[in-house]
């Protein structure tokens, strides 16, 4: 009875009352105009999306399934994880750009060089430069994916009767692992498909404005209050949930097409000597560590710089006050976000936590995609029908809610498999030995899984610190957020006060991250 009463609470206030509002939003919106004028005014745009989409997941795709294969340092990923959208989006321009940090070095080390680039594919606002930030940041979180799973397959069994059959090792990961690995992986593929169809942070700052994408220009349109741009509104939400339908049909016939292409090759019998392993993949993961370490500092740079010319390596002149200046604006800013993501990391912990305990009990050991319905639904649309039913100032109670609904099913999803992993025979002997189903649960469980359940706080507090659309949409005024001042700043083209609000952003997720790695390292 009671785990039935929490599983429906869980449901009502994470999944049903969300999607609820939603849908009445929907049957009762007027939807004015005629559908073939919202679709020629916004059809570039919903094409744009769809090939950015499809794009970055493929290449995201492939990478992971290529580079799974290496060395599984999770502390790596997960730093580089942590790192915010917004404040990885900033520092990336700088790096980048046709004046920036690369460039300068390119320069210092090649005197031949001609520089600075009076083009580059990585301007600074294009669907290119989009691709390539959403592609760098989404890659480690499919890595770590790819490699759980692939720790929870018979992998070793099947490379030893692999090779006894002939196959090299990467003919052999190719032929059979990635087929298996696909299924595994469908899931958190489809999750950054619908977070690249929706996301509106990154393509303010990076991405193109003639067209823009598809969720920017609704985003766009619902901030000018009249009855034409309104009913473009209702229509360019539809218009994306179907975006993000027609992308997730794609990306299913493409893995459909790369498992009987896959299977075809393994049935023709080919062999290949087996190759020696050379152990070059084990130092891959520490780019994305490298990476993050140079955006980290470029944006450092960028944050007490004065003057910064062409081509110098370093800046001229310093201004160590603006950190100084800014602080009586960034310290309403960091209160709000550091309460809004503890509240709700806090909340989206326990109602994972106590679910998984549920599930566990009932002996359901396999990931529910239903608990994750809220990832698969585009959020500008989820968040537009909030908006339009309780207010856009909805004060903290209804911020607190809507950041919530999208923390749980990250906590949700970071800890399903550690905590079903766990063996209850553990807590069985405990309850022999005389404790209480509470107290085995906190003396026991709790000690041998404080290092997954403190990431999985951690991974709540950095995807409710990185929520842009619900507090830009639900609480602007009342409580904005240091994303959202970030975002408002740089896209105004002040990268120097942009990079100091990022930062902030940046510090307060690595913070947290590190004391939940520091706090459960093992102790002797």
């Amino acid at each position: 009875m009671i785990s039935r009463m929490v599983r429906v609470a869980i449901a009502l206030l994470w999944l049903i009352l969300p999607l609820g509002v939603v849908l009445w939003q929907s049957t009762t919106a007027s939807f004015e105009g005629a559908l073939s004028d919202a679709f020629r005014a916004l059809s570039g745009s919903a094409w744009l999306t769809f090939a950015v989409t499809l794009i970055t997941s493929l290449i995201v795709l492939f990478g992971a399934l290529g580079l799974a294969r290496g060395k599984r340092l999770s502390a790596t990923w997960t730093s580089f994880i942590a790192v915010p959208h917004v404040a990885f989006a900033i520092g990336l321009l700088w790096l980048v750009s046709p004046s920036g940090w690369l460039v300068r070095i390119v320069d210092a080390l090649l005197p031949m060089w001609q520089g600075p680039l009076q083009s580059s594919w990585l301007s600074s606002k294009s669907a290119f430069t989009l691709m390539v930030a959403l592609v760098l940041k989404e890659l480690p979180f499919l890595i770590l994916m790819a490699q759980a799973n692939v720790q929870q397959m018979p992998v070793l069994r099947w490379q030893q009767q692999a090779q006894a059959l002939g196959y090299s090792r990467r003919r052999f990961w190719w032929l059979i692992v990635v087929p298996a690995l696909l299924r595994r992986i469908r899931l958190p593929l489809y999750i950054i498909a619908i977070y690249t169809v929706s996301v509106v942070d990154i393509p303010l700052l990076v991405g193109p404005n003639a067209p823009a994408l598809l969720a920017q220009a609704v985003f766009e349109l619902n901030w000018q209050f009249n009855s034409n741009t309104q009913g473009l509104v209702h229509w360019g939400s539809l218009l994306l949930v179907l975006v993000a339908i027609v992308t997730l049909v794609v990306l299913r016939v493409v893995e459909w097409v790369l498992q009987r292409w896959l299977s075809s090759l393994a049935a023709s019998g080919k062999r290949t000597p087996v190759a020696q392993t050379t152990g070059k993949r084990a130092g891959l993961p520490w780019f994305w560590a490298g990476l993050a370490v140079i955006i980290f500092i470029s944006l450092l740079l960028q944050s007490v710089q004065q003057s910064w010319f062409y081509p110098s390596l370093w800046p001229q002149g310093w201004q160590w006050s603006r950190w100084l200046a800014e602080w009586p604006y960034i310290a309403p800013l960091l209160y709000n976000t550091w309460i809004l993501a503890v509240l709700s990391a806090t909340l989206a912990w326990l109602s994972a936590v106590a679910l998984l305990e549920v599930q566990a009990q009932r002996q359901q050991h396999q990931l529910h995609v239903g608990w994750l319905a809220m990832l698969m639904v585009p959020q500008l649309v989820l968040v537009l029908g909030w908006q339009q039913t309780i207010g856009p100032d909805s004060g903290l109670i209804g911020l607190l809610w809507s950041h919530t609904v999208f923390c749980f099913p990250y906590a949700y999803l970071t800890l399903h498999g550690a905590y079903h992993a766990y063996p209850r025979r553990w807590l069985w002997q405990a309850r022999s030995l005389g404790y209480g189903p509470w107290a085995a649960w906190f003396k026991i469980l709790v000690p041998m899984l404080k290092r997954p359940l403190a990431l999985a706080w951690a991974m709540a507090f950095s995807i409710s610190v990185a929520q842009y659309l619900p507090t830009q949409w639900l609480a602007p005024v009342t409580h904005p957020t240091l994303t959202t001042e970030a975002v408002s700043i740089a896209s105004g083209g002040d990268w120097r006060l942009g990079s100091v609000y990022a930062l902030a952003q940046w510090a307060s997720v690595w913070i947290v991250f590190m004391l939940a790695l520091w706090g459960t390292r093992a102790r002797n």
